[in-house]
């Protein structure tokens, strides 16, 4: 599992822009396309079942994508070995796009919606969390496998999202005595519909991300997989790695690519700084500094680079992504341990690497270089 992950909800990207990521993608041999289509800010697919969610939720009319726009992405990507695993975030992250519910008589599908002071009831502007109580909330995501599964499948992992849940969101709708109950009832339910949306029978993994509700007592580590995005030195890589499910790795201290370009609000530092550039994403070897045993390195499925799109746009797309994502391919495809222990990479690496960026440009990728281009011309004088 070598893959990429990229945001669209904050930010629409054309299928043009998605088309090119994908080049960049196959000529790194980067081979999962994690494109999580979702968020509380837009939602921009167009369902079949249901195309309320994205004229209520979608930024304008042109940024969408049809059910033909996801086929051809798929297909795109397929001729050139890589796997479209698309995302609908759940039950958090979801706000609009899901607030046209009691108009149609389906009741409240979500929560907490554009709620202020935001910072109770998600993580970050505007808020929304799916109504764990509200059976048209699942017979929608039913409806949103079923067509996700047709255009992407047949999928062996399946992301069913799982991030950030804020139960002070809930509990100001619910009296449970433990709110943890109603996220263990949500994925039960999601599991469930996703089974029935693949005609009954489950993917061989559905993925969560990582949070503190995942080492709850309620998900099995023979159907689900977590995708870590904390820290790489937190202890849940420990504690999920003994509770023996598998992981795929996307450290956000190393390959979260949206880091380090200060904070988007008016108060508050950047979420993520400082920014991690490409020989971090490179000499990250997380299954080395974890300390695995050969038996506990066959739960490590892989690792992902993520690209959150909260200040980055078609603009800054390729720059932010390139090549910082071929060196995390590298890392992820030949794993090599000579430098991982020195404070620079070696010469060659830096050869390489430039000579690479300089591949993808001629592709058509804006790549921002890795050095002054006298260096690219006189390696040996500035490495």
């Amino acid at each position: 599992f070598r893959g990429l992950m990229l945001d669209t909800s904050r930010h629409y990207f054309s299928v043009d822009a998605i088309k090119r990521t994908l080049v960049g993608m196959s000529h790194s041999k980067l081979n999962r396309f994690h494109w999580h289509i979702t968020d509380s800010q837009s939602f921009p697919y167009v369902s079949k079942h249901y195309p309320q969610l994205a004229r209520y939720g979608a930024y304008s009319d042109r940024e969408i994508y049809t059910t033909d726009d996801v086929r051809e992405v798929v297909e795109y990507a397929r001729v050139r070995g890589i796997q479209v695993i698309p995302e609908i975030d759940a039950p958090a992250h979801a706000g609009n796009g899901w607030d046209w519910g009691p108009k149609h008589n389906l009741g409240e599908l979500s929560l907490c919606i554009n709620q202020q002071p935001w910072s109770y009831y998600c993580g970050e502007p505007p808020c929304g969390q799916l109504n764990p109580k509200n059976n048209n909330t699942y017979l929608i995501l039913q409806r949103l496998y079923e067509e996700l599964l047709e255009l992407a499948g047949p999928l062996d992992y399946f992301h069913l999202g799982g991030d950030e849940v804020n139960l002070e969101c809930w509990q100001q709708h619910f009296n449970e005595s433990d709110m943890r109950t109603l996220w263990c009832d949500f994925m039960q339910q999601a599991y469930h519909r996703l089974q029935v949306a693949n005609k009954g029978v489950a993917p061989k993994l559905a993925a969560v991300w990582s949070s503190g509700l995942t080492s709850y007592p309620c998900l099995s580590k023979n159907t689900y997989a977590v995708q870590v995005w904390g820290g790489s030195k937190w202890q849940e890589n420990y504690q999920l790695i003994n509770a023996g499910f598998s992981l795929v790795i996307s450290h956000v201290d190393a390959w979260y690519l949206d880091c380090g370009f200060g904070s988007w609000r008016s108060t508050g530092e950047g979420a993520c700084s400082p920014y991690r550039n490409w020989q971090t994403v490179y000499k990250h070897r997380p299954w080395d500094e974890m300390k695995l045993t050969s038996l506990q390195m066959r739960q490590i499925l892989g690792g992902e680079a993520c690209l959150w799109t909260e200040q980055v746009d078609e603009s800054t797309l390729d720059s932010r992504l390139w090549p910082r994502s071929a060196a995390l391919a590298e890392r992820l495809w030949t794993d090599p341990v000579e430098e991982v222990y020195s404070e620079s990479v070696p010469k060659e690496t830096f050869n390489r690497m430039s000579v690479f960026r300089n591949h993808l440009v001629e592709l058509g990728l804006r790549a921002e270089p890795i050095f002054p281009k006298y260096c690219a011309q006189n390696q040996d004088e500035c490495v």
